[in-house]
């Protein structure tokens, strides 16, 4: 009889599993945006595949955070190795992942610093969460998004800590997610909190370690409740709960962590895990030192006040290893979920940032300008590891150059939505191979103006000569190409396509017009 039952239970716990399972093949595809912030290249195994030992190791030689989750998510899906922010800041570059419009369009070229000026994202602007949303997903985020304008009356969004933003006037609109109880405005503080009610709140630095809680991962309090977390854990779990509520249905989940952006600090024991392993610092970090008062180069080839101390630089650069380390293994804890929920084979994860971080590199800390490690941003995409025929082919390599304007109307492809006109390219022609007649340019826009291709950029800013990088022939990108005879070709290309892209979207910047016009007529 107990035999018997048993068999019946695991007869029926067999059934209800291939039940769900196969609901899933035949629902639409769920898709999860991982968003980090301020994440350099390097740090990801993967990306330091595609480069030379020499320019993957610039810190050292055991200087580098492990990554096996980011690393698996690489291999079984794809890597887009010549991503790029559409401009290297926060606001800027968020509100062209979710609209498919370059920033400069949106009224959001930068960040906002002032209260008032008008730097979010409008209610009347069309995001792929109102798309997904109509097309009958359940949408949800959790953690950072940076587009509404903040109530602090410095305008800094960093001290407004407002759960739950909406547009200035608006506070009926969702930006198109259904679920957004746990998207914050701004901020980087280090832990989190739910309080009594279970409602969000940014907890105090000062926590105190009080044991591990279901996951396993370390518990704290602080004087406010007994339910405290780091802040990479904290939204994880949020994003389990969605997964957890919704994977019945078709859902679009954006998990938004604030790191590894600055301040480099993070939990045990991940604080000490790469101690002592950043033995050196870029080629480039000594060299922009030695150029500072060089009159003939920008001010973007000079170092920044933040990276003087080079012994601080090094210890700070550690504690950003041991944060992605920390993203890397709460990574693996929603891979293991959605595969314990059955519907890891029918779930797209997207791994990206809103832009880089220098780290050291030409004598400069965090982003802003258009080197490599600013600028570029990683970008990988995988459905699944064993499913047959995913959206996205296993272990490819797209070298093309893309840009956050070109995700919503990829992903919508993708999906088998239609997308709205916007500004953005679909991509899922590189998916399969190099389309032909494929215009291999993207752009980049802060204070300067980029036209960058798999292998070039060309800059200009109204105050600076014009530069042309070539990232194979210098990957260390200090020399200027622009008197290059043998590049007059490209430069004139590029300096054709920045045209263009200006007009299409109504900028005009007159002196960097002009400089455009001569490199044409040379």
């Amino acid at each position: 009889m107990r035999k018997s039952l048993m068999l019946g239970l695991v007869v029926l716990v067999t059934l209800f599993s291939n039940i769900n399972i196969q609901a899933q093949k035949n629902q639409k595809t769920n898709l999860i945006w991982i968003i980090t912030d301020e994440h350099n290249i390097r740090t990801i195994g993967a990306y330091r595949d595609q480069l030379t030992p020499e320019q993957a190791l610039l810190w050292g030689p055991k200087a580098f955070p492990d990554t096996p989750n980011l690393d698996a998510l690489a291999k079984n899906g794809t890597i887009f190795n010549r991503m790029y922010c559409s401009a290297p800041v926060c606001s800027a570059s968020r509100s062209s992942m979710f609209t498919g419009m370059y920033p400069v369009t949106l009224g959001i070229p930068n960040n906002s610093n002032t209260n008032g000026d008008g730097k979010y994202l409008k209610p009347d602007v069309t995001t792929i969460a109102d798309v997904l949303s109509k097309a009958g997903y359940m949408t949800g985020y959790t953690g950072k998004w940076h587009l509404a304008e903040s109530r602090d009356a410095s305008g800094d969004k960093d001290h407004d800590e407002w759960w739950s933003p909406y547009p200035v006037g608006a506070p009926e609109d969702t930006y198109g997610f259904q679920d957004k109880r746990f998207m914050f405005n701004g901020g980087h503080e280090k832990y989190k909190g739910l309080d009594a009610n279970g409602s969000p709140y940014f907890a105090s630095k000062n926590v105190k370690l009080i044991g591990k809680d279901k996951y396993g991962q370390p518990l704290f309090e602080d004087a406010k409740y007994k339910n405290v977390k780091h802040t990479t854990d904290f939204l994880t779990d949020r994003a389990l709960d969605f997964i957890d509520t919704n994977k019945s249905k078709p859902f679009y989940l954006v998990l938004s962590i604030p790191d590894p952006h600055t301040p480099d600090v993070v939990r045990a024991p991940y604080d000490t895990m790469y101690k002592g392993t950043v033995t050196q610092l870029p080629a480039t970090y000594k060299t922009a030192y030695e150029n500072k008062t060089n009159p003939d180069l920008p001010s973007w080839q000079k170092p920044d006040a933040k990276t003087k101390n080079e012994t601080k630089l090094k210890n700070e650069i550690e504690q950003y290893f041991g944060m992605v380390k920390l993203i890397d293994d709460n990574l693996g804890r929603l891979v293991q979920k959605l595969k314990d929920d059955g519907v890891y084979e029918n779930t797209i994860i997207v791994f990206s940032s809103d832009h880089g971080d220098l780290l050291g590199e030409h004598g400069r800390v965090n982003k802003g300008t258009i080197h490599e490690a600013s600028s570029k941003i990683p970008f990988i995409v995988a459905q699944g590891a064993t499913g047959k025929s995913p959206l996205i082919p296993r272990g490819k390599v797209i070298n093309e150059a893309g840009n956050t304007t070109d995700w919503m109307p990829t992903f919508l492809k993708v999906l088998g939505v239609d997308c709205p006109k916007v500004a953005g390219r679909d991509l899922t022609p590189l998916l399969n191979k190099k389309p032909v007649n494929w215009n291999d340019v993207t752009f980049v826009k802060l204070g300067f103006y980029a036209a960058v291709t798999d292998q070039y950029k060309l800059v200009l800013a109204q105050k600076d000569v014009p530069w042309l990088l070539d990232i194979k022939a210098d990957p260390t990108e200090r020399i200027n190409f622009i008197n290059d005879s043998k590049y007059s070709a490209v430069i004139k290309k590029l300096a054709m396509e920045l045209k263009g892209y200006m007009k299409n979207n109504k900028d005009k910047n007159e002196g960097v017009s002009k400089k455009l016009d001569e490199l044409i007529s040379k």
